[in-house]
């Protein structure tokens, strides 16, 4: 038995330049006043960004679910910085693994996506982008493993 929790996906050959999986957010659910251990899952799109250091939820999806925000933070961005809500929420992989307690801040715009997997998932993951055959797959793993993924101590093709 595997002592962690691993999924890949085959990323659409429209879809090559971003990688955008479905997931499912947790949020709490408010009982006499004050967030509880229960809470409500919801599908969704994320996509996987490594430039992002921390996750982040859509405008919208915090609207329609009603979250409540706990705190503020700033976010930099290329285009200057602004101050964004915090939302307290789990997020579910499709292989199971689970992101508990997630704080994301949130984010606007027309996207295709409504949650941002940011390295503050990430780094609590092995991860790998490959490419064999002109396919692309993203591959992840928690909690990592012992050893880095070393392509230099492969040996080499040709």
């Amino acid at each position: 038995m595997a002592d962690y929790a691993a999924f890949s996906y085959r990323v659409p050959d429209n879809h090559r330049y971003s990688i955008v999986i479905n997931i499912e957010i947790y949020f709490p659910v408010p009982m006499q006043g004050f967030p509880q251990y229960n809470r409500i899952p919801i599908k969704a799109k994320a996509l996987i960004d490594t430039g992002a250091s921390r996750s982040a939820i859509h405008s919208t999806l915090v609207q329609t679910i009603g979250l409540v925000s706990y705190k503020k933070c700033t976010i930099q961005m290329a285009k200057g910085e602004y101050v964004s809500s915090v939302y307290n929420v789990s997020i579910l992989f499709p292989n199971g693994m689970m992101a508990r307690n997630v704080k994301a801040a949130e984010f606007s715009g027309s996207h295709e996506f409504d949650f941002i997997v940011g390295m503050d998932i990430l780094r609590m993951t092995d991860m790998a982008v490959t490419n064999a055959k002109g396919v692309t797959f993203l591959s992840l793993r928690s909690p990592p493993s012992d050893e880095h993924i070393d392509f230099t101590k492969q040996t080499a093709i040709g």
